[in-house]
């Protein structure tokens, strides 16, 4: 096979949890907007690479590209990721002899899609040029180059900003500010969409945890985590022309992982929480996780250890359900 999966329960180091939400809304549109999100996925799902890669004008070029593939696996589509080898520390660009490849385990039509990530099994031109090194080297990096950084899964995922969303507080109203001052709005409000990414995962080989505890001399695989998926989310709402809304999410949410919101000026209107937990009980002990979840079936359904035998939330099994689909 052309692939191999590579799951969470068989990475290495602490799991990883991040989640990234834009909030937007669609000039003209009112009333129910339910109707809108097929439609916006449908459009995420095809134009996925224009909204990464960033290069047209007005749009942010991102620190990695993305293509979708011809290659499949069970099936399923991949995406074939290329992260630019920058080295702040050291003062130069390196040739991008790294892919990382995922496949789409999970689709549905009124939410998103969610990937799972990939070893590959076939040489790629780079494997060519770092055969060039020392026999013992490029062996080495050969193997590197076949894994994905990370092992696990990340989902992409639309909806309204409405009453009934985990972790919603009882009691907000959903207005505007006038005036300096806040007006609710009586009877139906123009709909509020939320993008969101998040993702369940750790590093798939011990190296690449050596690495990070090693410092960024090649790559802070972490920041550029940050970096590469607040400007899918800016790129996404600047390119379709949407109007922007900076509304905090603890405006509306809480939960116990409400004080690790976080934001950033070069993003506007991105907000983003993570955490490192040790231990697969750590994760079911934490209502954020829970609440994350509830939004990203396909992240919930991981099977964090081997012999486990049940997803990040108790149940277990492959994501799937009503109007999901894990093929294209």
């Amino acid at each position: 096979m052309d692939f191999t999966e590579l799951n969470i329960a068989g990475g290495t180091g602490d799991f990883h949890v991040n989640q990234f939400r834009i909030h937007f809304s669609i000039p003209g549109l009112e009333g129910d907007g339910r109707n809108a999100v097929p439609l916006l996925v449908a459009d995420f799902i095809k134009d996925f690479p224009r909204y990464f890669n960033g290069v047209e004008k007005g749009l942010t070029e991102n620190k990695a590209t993305v293509a979708w593939s011809t290659k499949k696996f069970e099936l399923n589509k991949t995406l074939r990721f290329v992260l630019d080898f920058r080295s702040e520390r050291l003062g130069i660009n390196l040739p991008d002899i790294h892919s990382d490849w995922v496949h789409v385990l999970w689709q549905n039509a009124n939410k998103g899609f969610a990937a799972q990530t990939l070893k590959r099994n076939f040489a790629e031109r780079a494997d060519y040029l770092t055969s060039t090194m020392s026999p013992l080297l490029g062996e080495v990096f050969n193997r590197l180059n076949q894994y994905h950084f990370l092992a696990g899964r990340r989902s992409w995922v639309f909806g309204l900003v409405e009453p009934g969303m985990p972790g919603w507080t009882p009691g907000v109203l959903i207005g505007k500010n006038e005036g300096g001052k806040f007006k609710a709005y009586s009877g139906a409000p123009p709909p509020l969409f939320y993008l969101e990414s998040a993702a369940v995962e750790r590093y798939s080989m011990l190296l690449y945890e050596l690495m990070e505890e090693g410092g960024d001399l090649l790559i802070d695989i972490r920041k550029a985590i940050v970096s590469i998926w607040s400007i899918l989310l800016a790129n996404y709402v600047q390119a379709r022309g949407f109007r922007l809304n900076v509304g905090h999410p603890k405006s509306y949410t809480t939960d116990d992982g409400s004080s690790l919101w976080d934001s950033q000026a070069t993003w506007r209107g991105v907000y983003r929480r993570q955490a490192e937990l040790e231990k697969p009980g750590d994760l079911y002990a934490k209502k954020w996780v829970q609440n994350l979840l509830t939004l990203h079936p396909a992240l919930k359904s991981q099977v964090l250890t081997n012999g486990e035998g049940k997803g990040v939330s108790g149940g277990g099994g492959r994501s799937g359900g009503a109007g999901s689909s894990g093929s294209w």
